[in-house]
């Protein structure tokens, strides 16, 4: 008995140990809770496009001949084709910008909006006007309403809308806000941003990381009027680690930051404002 006792026992002790090796071996140490946790990554292939043109229809820093307001839109024409991001605040303003810089609203395919905010969704009322059905593509998490006369998509995840065209899925700000990338072909991802509430070097990491190509060019929104220098050197360095060589704040981004990128950084430093026109090709 004492034998068969001691066997069992035996028995007893490995089957123990063998439970606790699995659950070390599937739990990740540190989880919550001990929760198994796996991490993935899934990159979204896009392909690439020949050549880019940017234009800032909407801004709030001036240029002869154009109107300004507090509001951001970009056209972004494209070997795939024409995309409008944002339409700035008041859909007269748009219009007559549009039409001073040589733009016909029938070329644009479709258009993506930043966020909710009205400097970003007021002059969607044009759009609907002149391309009736056009799909606009939004935040999942926006809430704010678009009008009638246009196709809505919300988009949740990164998400490729025509080839070397992507939307990088939303982040939290508050509010839910998302990006357009465009991966120009030997230059890497030129990334038009709307206000950045997420942050500007988070939306680019998103960007890089989703679609595991080198961000080349961020400009937009970068949400930092008002703040000091120290944290605009911050936020550029942070975009350069990137591998960012090119960095282009406009609209929100403040006097500051565009200053510190002028002085400290001429190299990296596009100076954009409403009118600006900027083409991207193969280099």
């Amino acid at each position: 008995m004492g034998v068969k006792l001691l066997l069992a026992s035996a028995f007893i002790a490995i089957g123990l140990l063998l439970v606790i090796a699995i659950i070390l071996l599937t739990v990740r140490p540190g989880a919550p809770g001990g929760e198994a946790k796996t991490e993935t990554t899934h990159r979204l292939e896009i392909g690439s496009v020949k050549s880019c043109e940017l234009t800032v229809v909407v801004d709030n820093n001036p240029d002869k001949g154009l109107e300004t307001a507090w509001g951001v839109s970009i056209l972004a024409r494209t070997s795939s084709g024409t995309i409008l991001f944002d339409t700035g605040p008041d859909p007269g303003v748009l219009e007559r910008n549009m039409r001073r810089l040589g733009v016909d609203p029938s070329e644009i395919d479709f258009v993506v909006i930043s966020h909710g905010h009205h400097d970003h969704v007021g002059g969607l009322s044009y759009i609907a006007r002149v391309r009736p059905g056009i799909t606009v593509y939004v935040p999942a998490g926006m809430r704010a309403p678009i009008g009638s006369g246009l196709k809505t998509v919300r988009i949740e995840d990164t998400t490729k809308l025509a080839e070397g065209v992507a939307v990088i899925g939303q982040l939290r700000g508050p509010p839910a806000e998302q990006a357009l990338a465009i991966n120009v072909e030997g230059r890497g991802l030129v990334i038009l941003v709307g206000c950045s509430h997420p942050g500007v070097v988070r939306i680019a990491e998103k960007a890089a990381k989703d679609l595991g190509v080198k961000p080349y060019l961020v400009l937009g929104g970068f949400h930092m009027a008002g703040a000091s220098p120290e944290r605009c050197r911050s936020v550029v360095e942070g975009l350069l680690d990137l591998g960012i060589e090119k960095i282009s704040p406009i609209h929100c981004s403040g006097d500051t930051i565009r200053s510190v990128l002028a002085q400290e950084y001429p190299e990296n430093y596009l100076e954009c404002q409403v009118g600006c026109r900027v083409e991207f090709g193969s280099p």
